[in-house]
């Protein structure tokens, strides 16, 4: 699996771009470490929602806005999180660096996962309810811990017991984005005199508009698909803690020999 690191230095540039600045340093960046399979030309051929010419403009910030499906294209080729390109990402943590993984590289059998996005586009076609029809949910919350290398560990998950209107989604983010930097003043009195405070309510907004609006960047998941998906990672998730216990363990008895 080839995987391409941006460091702090890298980060602490992309904070202070635009997104398509953000878009055009970390293509550069993958060009730069994989050669022209990520020239601006390469990428819109294998992308093919754009063309290059389309793909400079954004770069160079001459679109005042970009299509969801597009920005979420670009981001999936890059291998990248979608949030790295929005301001949200850096001023909500400090992170020392961020992996990327181009699927251009790490895929196993092309053939097999081409089989395996058909079988699951065809499950997903057979819909018996509409989400897209519902104004109620049930919300799942779920908190990880966040390693300083990004690695998670999911350490709570809590389902409402009764659905909540938009409304009532509204006032649990807001609630929860106020209540942690709250905290983060209170562990980092600092923090208070930043000028990269998170506003809860409009950050709220923001996320439920993405919701409702970006699908293609905030897609629903079909429940049985997401089952085996979470399974699968589960098990990963499993082997890679294993070998770090067995990395710990190794690094504890060579230290008690020393």
């Amino acid at each position: 699996m080839k995987k391409i690191t941006l460091n702090k230095t890298n980060l602490t540039d992309l904070a202070d771009l635009s997104i398509g600045k953000r878009v055009r340093y970390i293509r550069e960046h993958l060009q730069s470490e994989c050669g022209n399979s990520f020239s601006g030309k390469s990428v819109a051929n294998r992308i093919q929602l754009f063309s290059q010419s389309t793909l400079t403009t954004i770069e160079r910030d001459k679109t005042k806005d970009i299509p969801s499906k597009v920005l979420y294209a670009i981001a999936k080729d890059f291998g990248a999180d979608l949030y790295l390109f929005f301001d949200d990402f850096y001023k909500n943590s400090i992170h020392e660096s961020v992996v990327l993984i181009p699927p251009l590289y790490n895929k196993d059998d092309p053939d097999k996962e081409n089989k395996d996005e058909s079988e699951l586009l065809n499950n997903q076609m057979a819909i018996e309810t509409n989400p897209l029809l519902e104004n109620e949910y049930s919300i799942k919350t779920t908190v990880s811990k966040v390693a300083s290398n990004e690695d998670e560990q999911i350490t709570f998950i809590f389902k409402s017991r009764v659905k909540y209107t938009e409304q009532h989604l509204f006032y649990l983010l807001s609630h929860i984005i106020n209540q942690i930097n709250t905290i983060d003043v209170t562990i980092d009195p600092e923090l208070a005199e930043s000028n990269n405070q998170v506003d809860p309510i409009k950050l709220a907004k923001d996320y439920i508009h993405y919701g409702k609006t970006s699908l293609h960047a905030f897609p629903w998941h079909a429940s049985k698909d997401k089952l085996i998906l979470d399974n699968k990672a589960f098990e990963k998730a499993a082997k890679y803690t294993e070998r770090l216990s067995e990395n710990l363990n190794q690094k504890q008895e060579e230290k008690e020999e020393n």
